[in-house]
């Protein structure tokens, strides 16, 4: 019995060193590995930020569709009011979509939607540069309700 656990215990021990062996080869080796420029992370320098009396918001409500809401189709009407002629980006599951306002700041989108949980984002940029952000969920289902 004495001979089984001493083997056991030796075996083990020499199993941890093989392991923790492999891995400080594996960390040296990833650290000097060369940098490849197309998988760095993009560094943008920040632009100076304006004083307060410059800093100005863009207008934006959305009026379709309800945050939180479960629909049944899997296209959904996004459509809001902002300043006139402001350019809008709408961002969801299925990509990007940009338009402009009308001329009484109204826009609307047909936007696709995938299943399950939908984050859509509506991003607002007026002509002099102030931007503003909104966010809704919206949760696509099959299930009848």
């Amino acid at each position: 019995m004495k001979k089984e656990v001493i083997l056991a215990i030796t075996i083990g021990f020499a199993l941890g060193l093989v392991i923790t062996f492999g891995i400080w080869t594996a960390n040296r080796s990833l650290k000097n590995l060369p940098v490849n420029p197309a998988s760095t992370p993009l560094t943008v320098a920040a632009t100076p930020t304006p004083s307060s009396d410059q800093a100005q918001k863009v207008s934006l409500a959305l009026t379709t569709p309800a945050d939180e809401a479960l629909v049944t189709t899997n296209k959904i009407t996004v459509s809001g009011k902002t300043v006139a002629a402001a350019a809008v980006i709408i961002l969801s599951e299925n990509g990007q979509q940009a338009l402009a306002a009308d001329d009484k700041g109204e826009f609307s989108l047909e936007v696709s939607l995938v299943g399950g949980y939908n984050t859509i984002r509506v991003i607002v940029f007026d002509k002099d540069g102030n931007t503003t952000e909104q966010s809704v969920v919206v949760t696509y289902t099959t299930a009848k309700i």
